[in-house]
C-alpha cells in the first residue's frame, strides 16, 4: 500500500515530464513535505476540462458523494487497480476522474520478523532512480457543493514485484509520462488496458531512521539512508 509519501519536487520537473500536453501550473512551486499522511492535503494532476491539466490540492483519503460527514476514512486512501473499476466506491471517479499524484518517493515498513505480527518494522524510503518525480496513478472524487464541496483523492496499488515486494506486497501504480495522457484523458477501457499491461517499474529503496513514524516530523532528514 501506500500510506506516507514525500512532495519534494518544483513543477518544472512535472513540466519536463508532461511535456507532451498542455498545463496549469501554479507560479510557486510546492512547499516540501517529507511526511505527507492520510487526510493532508496533497498536490493532484487531473483534467483542465479540454486536453490539459492542472494542479490543484485535495485531501488525501477520497470520500464518495453518499457519505453522510464528509470525512476521509483511511480504508480510502488507496484503490486496489484489480478492482478499482468495479468498486461502488471507486467505480464513478475511474470512469471519470481519473488524476495522477505527484511524488518524490515514497515510505514503507519491513517486518524484520515476517512470522511475527508483533515483529519490528524498519523503515525505507522508496524511489524512482535517476527520476525526480513519480507520477502515481490516482483517482479524484469531489463531495458537497458550492463553497462547501471537498475534492479528495486516492492513490492505486498494484501487487508488488522484484525487489521491493520484500518490503510490502502492493506498491502504488506508478503511470509513465508516456502514458500519463490516456491515464487522465481516455476512456475507461483505455484506461483498464493500461493498468493490465502496466508491470511494476524498477524501483530502488534503502533504510531510513524511525522518525518518520511520527507525522509531525517533516525534516528531509527523514530521507537520509542510514
Amino acid at each position: 500500500m501506500c500510506g506516507r509519501y514525500v512532495v519534494n519536487f518544483n513543477w518544472a520537473q512535472i513540466a519536463l515530464a508532461l511535456a507532451d500536453m498542455p498545463l496549469a501550473l501554479p507560479d510557486a512551486d510546492p512547499t516540501p513535505q517529507f511526511n505527507l499522511a492520510p487526510t493532508q492535503r496533497g498536490w493532484v494532476l487531473a483534467t483542465d476540462g479540454a486536453e490539459g491539466v492542472k494542479a490543484g490540492q485535495m485531501v488525501w483519503g477520497l470520500v464518495p458523494p453518499w457519505s453522510k460527514d464528509g470525512k476521509p476514512g483511511f480504508s480510502t486512501i488507496n484503490a486496489r487497480a484489480e478492482t478499482a473499476a468495479t468498486s461502488r466506491v471507486f467505480r464513478g471517479p475511474f470512469a471519470k476522474r481519473r488524476c495522477l499524484v505527484p511524488a518524490s518517493g515514497y515510505y514503507e515498513w519491513q517486518k524484520l520478523d515476517p512470522g511475527n505480527d508483533k515483529s519490528e518494522k524498519r523503515p525505507h524510503f522508496i524511489y524512482l532512480p535517476e527520476q525526480p518525480v513519480m507520477l502515481f496513478a490516482g483517482l479524484w472524487e469531489r463531495w458537497g457543493q458550492g463553497e462547501d464541496a471537498k475534492l479528495t483523492y486516492t492513490i492505486l496499488t498494484q501487487e508488488a514485484a522484484g525487489p521491493v515486494a520484500a518490503l510490502h506486497n502492493r506498491n502504488p501504480v506508478v503511470i509513465p509520462p508516456a502514458l500519463a495522457r490516456d491515464w487522465i484523458h481516455g476512456a475507461p477501457d483505455d484506461a483498464a488496458g493500461i493498468l493490465s499491461a502496466l508491470g511494476t517499474q524498477e524501483l530502488d529503496f534503502y533504510p531510513i531512521g524511525k522518525a518518520v513514524g511520527n507525522v509531525r516530523n517533516q525534516s528531509p532528514q527523514l530521507i537520509e539512508r542510514i
